[in-house]
């Protein structure tokens, strides 16, 4: 089965003429004969790169990978595109949800459920894993069970009891199986890279790992998350790693110096053959 993933929108820019950069995160994917759009990026970025990249939006459905609004303030425009469409999430997507570092400011969906859906948005939410299309899964919820993927205390979000770190158990991935392996694909990874990496092979039933790319969060966390995470990523013979978003350059940097020709600094505009 054939696979081509296009990064449509992140926080920088490829070599294309007139593509955005824009911090956020939105990849169009097609898998076998599957087409459908994974996160939406922050604002208009990935609409406007999807046309200068000649993909046609039109009748796609979209998934979500969590409630955040650098992956999901794009849905307007995207909609916009798409006509009335299937999006699929988690049932907590639309959960108040806040950063606290330094001051306190909103960062989930910048939008109404009700007037997403008065454009044409029919929500698919599901806390469990699933195929959604042939050949594409979405992992659900992701069980935390190394030691050194912890969630950020500076995540919160809004209870009837205050405010509390946020367990964004929202956060999955995308999930290609195909007939040589899997490959996954990120938006923030705040579950963590390798959690979400050993769930994927569980729900998939396929053990061999093809390549990862997008948001690692490895660009936040303690001194021993990216150490420990390149030791657990020795165990995987993959093709591919591409870094995106919240990786940051640091991160992103060791990565490169550690995987060679594997690593790919996965950007707006870059495509990926499988």
């Amino acid at each position: 089965m054939y696979a081509k993933i296009i990064t449509i929108s992140e926080n920088t820019a490829g070599l294309t003429r007139n593509i955005l950069g824009e911090h956020g995160l939105s990849f169009y994917v097609e898998c076998g004969d599957a087409k459908l759009v994974f996160d939406t990026g922050q604002t208009f970025s990935a609409a406007h790169n999807a046309g200068i990249l000649g993909i046609e939006l039109a009748g796609l459905p979209i998934a979500l990978s969590h409630g955040h609004y650098d992956h999901t303030g794009g849905l307007k425009h995207i909609l916009e595109k798409t006509g009335p469409t299937r999006i699929y999430g988690h049932p907590d997507i639309f959960a108040p949800k806040y950063a606290v570092n330094g001051k306190t400011r909103y960062i989930g969906i910048p939008f109404e459920k009700e007037d997403l859906e008065a454009m044409g948005a029919q929500f698919d939410l599901s806390r469990e894993a699933r195929e959604i299309a042939p050949g594409i899964w979405l992992t659900g919820e992701v069980p935390r069970l190394t030691e050194f993927e912890t969630p950020s205390s500076d995540l919160v979000v809004e209870t009837e009891n205050g405010m509390v770190t946020d367990p964004l158990l929202d956060d999955q991935a995308l999930v290609l199986k195909l007939d040589f392996g899997i490959f996954v694909i990120l938006g923030c990874a705040h579950s963590g890279m390798i959690n979400t990496i050993r769930h994927a092979q569980k729900v998939t039933g396929e053990d061999r790992v093809i390549g990862v790319v997008g948001g690692t969060h490895l660009g936040f966390g303690g001194e021993d998350k990216l150490p420990k995470t390149i030791e657990a990523l020795r165990e995987y013979d993959f093709e591919i790693l591409g870094a995106s978003h919240c990786t940051g350059l640091k991160a992103a940097s060791v990565l490169a110096a550690e995987f060679g020709t594997k690593f790919v600094f996965n950007n707006a505009g870059t495509v990926i053959e499988l």
